[in-house]
């Protein structure tokens, strides 16, 4: 009796584990899934209030909360508080803590258009 009690516990271990590796495997696959579903909200709320001033980037932290990083022009304060107050308003409903790390942005794209760059010069331009 103990011997084939032994055997089953022997062959239910490996069994047991790649069961609960496969439960881990797809509770991350959903946390995933569920940031990306986020981070697709945030972005097509951003962009039907103000347009394309940022594009947002959602994690799901290890211990709960979310975190969202943007690039975003800081010059701009309007743009800023209004990015700020959309998503904090799409994440108030979870009750989970929410961490927002806003960057500058290199250059917007209204700089660009004021301040275009000079005009590469060729080779036959330099030697004359």
């Amino acid at each position: 009796m103990t011997v084939l009690l032994a055997a089953l516990v022997t062959i239910g271990i490996p069994f047991l584990a790649v069961s609960a590796l496969l439960r881990f495997s797809e509770r991350l696959q959903d946390r995933q899934e569920l940031a990306r579903e986020r981070q697709i909200e945030l972005t097509d709320a951003i962009h039907w209030e103000l347009g394309a001033v940022a594009a947002p980037v959602v994690r799901h932290r290890l211990f709960g909360g979310w975190r969202v990083s943007m690039a975003i022009p800081l010059d701009r304060v309007g743009e800023v508080g209004a990015v700020v107050r959309l998503t904090a308003k799409l994440f108030r409903n979870g009750g989970e803590s929410l961490e927002i790390v806003l960057r500058p942005a290199v250059r917007s794209a209204q700089s660009l258009v004021a301040d275009p760059p000079a005009p590469r010069s060729t080779p036959r331009q330099l030697a004359a």
